[in-house]
């Protein structure tokens, strides 16, 4: 619902704030005081083309500011667009006279696309070009009636259709790339199988490692220190030969021969329980070496094979699995084709069926509608006029996420002529008629955004006209309805009035917006129904009317 309007600088508008309410509103006013500026500053905010002939005599820019209600069901469109989702939704446009544009959603910045697809949503501005004509949209009307989960999963298993069909045709566009794909995953497969890669084994032997290489270290030089005292010549054993040689040498017992002899006796001793500590440590350790040996020569193999295809030590195990599922397919590309034409046909199947069913329930709906428009036209003054909803099927390579036929809305307006597609036929007086029909019955469907209708009632007059304003309040029971109206008849059964004037100064001129009381009223339709002359038999014709 449309809450806060504000206008500055387009055209013959300066400023103006207004405010609206739920229900159905009028705007009337003498030719040329500007009603339709305001639908061109309506579109404006709403995302559509900016044109500079809009911005105001003699300043820079043109700016329109408008705030909406939020509903919960625009909470998809701002979580997409990462704008912050608030109790109202605002609405920002400027335009500049260097041809610049910005727009904004609660004051962020955003492309003008992207504020015209939310306004899309917000409000809808009904008239000669309305967005009924589109067949897509009469496709979107149907479907009111329809449970949104029919259409959701239609929509879900087309996407699936498409993935799988995507994911075929990717297979037979790089099938030539795919041989030396297959070639590449087998020489992998024929590695590991050599190589048998335990679950994270790289780490395990890594932490296996740190836990017995200090004892390794100790073994290292334990061994490099026994094989100095024992090689290429036993150093203990040396040393009790020259003992013995100086011992049988001293005849004369010289003391200082027998002290040598001496110390070389105790060397001999040291050096031989040195020897015997380093052998039993080295018995003790020389497990861990052999150990680290063998850590270092598998570690070493498994990182030969990790670095050859660009992977971690740990990956290898469950690549080594996975290459196991997959052992025909490398074998066997056709294994894989016919894998991925079995989900095609799967998925097509799934998608038909659940397009069958939305086309039912659209044919019911179709039915639910036509009576209903049906039901509506003799009291607009068209009992002649037919309305009639063709389901025409699609082409299979047609087919989308909203079905497989096409919703094509058909009128025949006159007794004798055939009927005619909606989209194809002029629009008019009657045609306005048939639409607000439409709009009527479908207005209790859902939540609709403010619907706007610019001169639905031209070329019409009294009962006609009376008709369509009764329509236009009941339409506004349901939201919000607005109208811009020349017709007495419609403008009496609006809820709220508001008038366009247009002032006249020295050297401006400025459209300014009124809201209207009860009396003001009365004298703004007697004026409707009479021109410029306002008697007492147009006020009572204007409270006549206003009491239908």
């Amino acid at each position: 619902m449309l809450l806060t309007l504000s206008i500055r600088n387009v055209v013959l508008i300066e400023a103006l704030d207004l405010s609206f309410e739920q229900g159905f509103c009028v705007f009337t006013g003498e030719t040329g005081a500007g009603k339709s500026i305001l639908l061109d500053a309506l579109c404006l905010v709403l995302g559509q083309r900016g044109e500079q002939a809009l911005i105001r005599k003699n300043t820079e820019q043109a700016s329109v500011f408008a705030e909406f209600q939020h509903s919960s069901m625009l909470d998809t469109f701002f979580e997409q667009q990462g704008v912050p989702v608030r109790e109202v939704i605002s609405l920002r446009r400027v335009l500049q006279t260097n041809g610049r544009s910005k727009a904004f959603i609660n004051d962020e910045p955003v492309s003008v696309q992207i504020l015209k697809t939310l306004g899309d949503q917000l409000l809808n501005i009904h008239g000669q070009h309305d967005h009924l004509f589109e067949i897509s949209k009469q496709r979107e009307l149907l479907d009111q009636f329809i449970d949104l989960s029919i259409k959701r999963t239609v929509e879900l298993a087309f996407n699936d259709l498409q993935v799988a069909k995507e994911n075929l045709a990717n297979f037979e566009t790089n099938l030539s790339s795919a041989h030396s794909q297959r070639a590449f995953l087998k020489m992998q497969l024929d590695d590991l199988n050599k190589l048998r890669p335990l679950e994270a084994e790289e780490t395990l032997l890594l932490e296996k490692r740190q836990s017995i290489a200090g004892f390794a270290k100790i073994a290292d030089t334990v061994s490099n220190c026994l094989k100095g005292l024992t090689y290429p010549k036993d150093l203990a054993a040396e040393i009790g030969l020259h003992q013995q040689t100086l011992v049988r040498s001293n005849n004369i017992k010289l003391q200082t021969l027998e002290d040598a002899a001496k110390g070389l006796d105790r060397a001999y001793i040291e050096i031989k329980e040195v020897q015997q500590l380093l052998q039993d440590l080295l018995e003790e350790h020389q497990d861990h070496a052999y150990q680290l040996q063998t850590y270092d020569q598998r570690y070493s193999e498994i990182h030969t094979i990790s670095k050859k295809y660009g992977i971690s030590g740990d990956e290898l195990h469950p690549l080594w699995l996975s290459l196991q599922k997959q052992g025909n397919n490398l074998d066997d590309p056709e294994h894989e084709r016919n894998q991925l034409q079995k989900q095609v046909s799967q998925m097509m199947q799934q998608y038909i069926n659940a397009a069958k069913i939305l086309s039912n329930k659209r044919m019911q709906a179709a039915e639910v509608l036509e009576k209903a428009v049906l039901n509506e036209l003799p009291d607009l003054f068209l009992p002649h006029a037919r309305f009639r909803i063709n389901l025409q099927p699609l082409a299979e390579g047609q087919w989308g996420p909203t079905g497989i036929e096409q919703v094509i809305f058909e009128v025949c307006m006159n007794p004798g002529q055939p009927f005619s597609a909606l989209h194809k036929t002029a629009s008019g007086g009657e045609m306005a008629r048939l639409m607000l029909a439409l709009k009527v019955v479908t207005s209790t469907q859902k939540n609709l955004a403010t619907q706007i209708f610019d001169e639905i009632d031209q070329g019409v007059s009294g009962s006609i006209a009376l008709a369509i304003g009764k329509r236009l309040r009941r339409l506004g029971n349901c939201g919000q309805v607005m109208a811009i109206t020349h017709s007495a008849q419609v403008a009496s059964q609006a809820q709220y009035h508001l008038v366009v004037q247009k002032e006249q100064r020295q050297t401006t001129t400025n459209t300014n917006v009124l809201v209207l009381g009860e009396s003001e009223r009365v004298n703004e339709i007697a004026r409707m129904l009479s021109g410029h002359e306002i008697n007492d038999v147009a006020r009572q014709a204007a409270i006549e009317l206003m009491k239908e």
